[in-house]
């Protein structure tokens, strides 16, 4: 059975292991970053290139799309080259990107076109260390330990989300937005340092001759298309990602607009959200080793439809007490979700796969994602901002319980004692 998170001495052990700390230091730094971007970029296209929800809706949009057009063939060469070293020009590459926001600010030609270019740019090297990132952690640490070490990833991420809107808001006041976006630039050199002082990597599995590209992409699909849990969970996600994400281009209108609440008002109930996060992800190695997946996805899924519904309701009694409540709620069951889906993915797929197992996760859920962002804008510049989130809870919500109906209900999340078995089909 899969070691828990409250046993500290899984826990201890995963710190003391030098190069997953490494890892964990430098995500941790620049998920702090990025948390403060998620905050600047919609506050600067909003409150100073006055942009409305279909705007915000592409900005953000704009992110997630290469995910579905470059995602798979990424995924093959993850599965080629040093996944350690994708990372870290990654790194480099988007550190420079955004520091192209406060360059252009004070040069004095910041516009929406160039938000959009960032915005994509970011987006594409963000499929390279991200599917690099979820393919690496399979390789640095045990599969026994997957789900800890999956839980203790998070948790720096939740610990980010809960830090770094407040500091975004804060930042926002002091020196302004596009200045607090080299904040992000700055961390992603910090997370670079990271990975380069990790040191060798462990010897991989030599690799056989390629087949070429399509004959390995092929693999990676029929692995995950014939395995029968792996099948479900991508098309099921698929499906409720894409309501999951009508929020975000209608939240920034309805609290700057509808609300009224300042950006430091919401970078701090951001960051109680985030508080949320990091409760969530402490709780959930130890949810998963008592529950099927398919449950926990459920659950989780019903209950942040719930939130968002309640986040529409926001203007209807103490606004920041029903706003951050609902946010709290939400960022306490996102962390469970995304555990909970990593882990049985990564358990059910040997390691020369990863890459491609990724990227086709990858491509159907940032697929969903950026197609979400843009069905919430056209909706809440057609019902307004409070309907569409209020729509989009509901559809969340009701679409989740789909990951009872099929063999995801009865899935486990542990791993036997001994040399664990990847199954296949």
């Amino acid at each position: 059975m899969s070691a828990s998170w409250h046993d500290r001495r899984v826990y201890a052990r995963l710190l003391r292991d030098p190069r997953f700390a490494k890892l964990l230091a430098g995500q941790s730094i620049s998920e702090l970053g990025s948390a403060v971007t998620q905050i600047a970029l919609p506050t600067i296209a909003v409150l100073v290139l006055h942009a409305g929800p279909f705007e915000l809706g592409i900005l953000i949009a704009l992110q997630r799309i290469p995910f579905p057009i470059l995602a798979l063939f990424v995924g093959v060469w993850i599965d080629r080259l040093p996944r350690r070293r994708v990372m870290i020009v990654a790194d480099v590459l988007r550190a420079a990107v955004l520091a192209a926001v406060p360059i252009s600010y004070g040069a004095g030609f910041l516009g929406l076109p160039l938000l959009y270019a960032v915005s994509l740019t970011t987006g594409v090297l963000t499929i390279f260390f991200d599917l690099a990132y979820l393919s690496y952690v399979p390789e640095l640490v045990d599969r026994e330990r997957l789900s800890d070490a999956n839980a203790t990833l998070q948790m720096s991420l939740s610990v980010a989300s809960l830090a770094g809107p407040g500091l975004g808001g804060l930042l926002i006041q002091a020196v302004g937005a596009a200045r607090a976006v080299g904040i992000d630039s700055a961390s992603f050199v910090l997370s670079f340092l990271g990975l380069v002082w990790m040191g060798p990597d462990k010897v991989r599995a030599e690799r056989r001759q390629s087949p070429g590209m399509l004959k390995e992409l092929s693999e990676g699909l029929g692995h995950v298309f014939a395995h029968p849990l792996l099948r479900t969970l991508v098309i099921t996600l698929g499906c409720v990602i894409l309501f999951g994400h009508v929020l975000e281009p209608n939240l920034y209108p309805f609290v700057y607009t509808d609300l009224h609440l300042s950006p430091a008002t919401l970078g701090w109930i951001l960051s109680a959200e985030g508080a949320g996060a990091v409760v969530g992800a402490y709780f959930s190695p130890r949810i998963m080793g008592r529950v099927s997946a398919g449950w926990i996805l459920a659950v989780t899924g019903l209950l942040s439809g719930a939130a968002f519904i309640i986040v529409s309701f926001a203007g209807a009694g103490p606004t920041i007490l029903i706003l951050g409540g609902a946010l709290i709620f939400n960022g306490l069951l996102d962390p469970i979700h995304n555990v909970t889906q990593w882990s049985l993915r990564q358990l059910l797929t040997p390691d020369h796969l990863q890459g491609r197992m990724n990227s086709i996760f990858r491509t159907v859920y940032w697929g969903a994602w950026p197609l979400g962002n843009l069905v919430g804008g056209y909706l809440g510049s057609v019902f307004g901002p409070r309907q569409s989130i209020f729509l989009g809870g509901l559809l969340f919500g009701s679409l989740s319980l789909i990951f009872l109906l099929g063999p995801l209900r009865k899935a486990s999340l542990t791993v036997p004692a001994g040399e664990p078995k990847i199954e296949t089909v």
